[in-house]
């Protein structure tokens, strides 16, 4: 199993406040990897630590080595904005950008020059809207506002818009916590076919989500990983007593 990430003595500071601590943890490249725990654990923490988002906070020191194939992501000369243009991210809460549904996916493609003309910017937003499942819907409406779409359907924008920049990491913050069940159906079936061409890396609060979707599971305590392995053997056979009481509902 070949991993795409990489974290080795990972730990963060919020001031004086630790919130991760000694985070040793590896991503095995095309599988999902979800990041569980109760609130305040610390996964949403590491989440941002992997494309350096925890950089945009004032006071937060991240310190020890996170590597995406075998690059050191936290080298001083490595440029953050490159970083986020490898490794993707999708938020809790569908944030489509008050522009058409076409603007919002060739907003990356543009600002980070990937395209020449804008007949290659077309196919690379058909591209995206294609792997999100979303082309036959909006086919006719690449004008209109995003934001007038339904929750489920602007959360896949999201997801097409960070496809754009072909990404090699997709990271998702509960992408689903603000949708209906039909529309957590859809976007989990969309990570299972994605994850054949993409690592990604999810948080979610739900055990079932978790279970039903990954290949690997981490589970994060008081800012420690306590755990992580395969899924199957987290929910059923866990080595730590922590793990057991958090996957039975004793806690969190």
């Amino acid at each position: 199993m070949q991993n795409k990430m990489t974290a080795r003595n990972v730990e963060v500071h919020y001031g004086d406040k630790m919130a991760l601590d000694g985070i040793n943890l590896d991503i095995p490249q095309h599988q999902i990897l979800a990041l569980i725990g109760a609130s305040g654990c610390g996964k949403s923490t590491f989440l941002r630590c992997l494309n350096r988002m925890n950089d945009e906070i004032s006071g937060c020191r991240v310190s020890g080595e996170i590597f995406l194939d075998d690059e050191n992501i936290y080298a001083p000369k490595i440029d953050p904005v490159l970083v986020r243009a490898r490794i993707g991210m999708v938020f809790q809460k569908p944030n489509p950008f008050p522009k058409s549904i076409f603007d919002n996916i060739a907003f990356g493609p543009r600002i980070n020059r990937i395209t020449e003309s804008e007949a290659e910017l077309r196919d690379i937003v058909h591209y995206a809207l294609e792997r999100v499942g979303m082309m036959d819907e909006v086919k006719d409406r690449l004008q209109e506002s995003a934001t007038g779409l339904s929750g489920g359907q602007q959360q896949r924008i999201c997801i097409a818009r960070a496809l754009a920049i072909a990404p090699e990491v997709l990271l998702m913050d509960e992408p689903c916590s603000a949708l209906d069940p039909i529309a957590t159906t859809r976007i989990e079936e969309l990570l299972e076919v994605l994850s054949s061409d993409y690592t990604i890396v999810i948080v979610t609060h739900s055990m079932h989500q978790a279970a039903r979707i990954s290949q690997r599971s981490a589970f994060f305590h008081l800012g420690e990983l306590i755990e992580v392995g395969a899924t199957d053997k987290i929910f059923t056979k866990p080595d730590d007593q922590r793990t057991e009481n958090y996957i039975t509902g004793r806690f969190g």
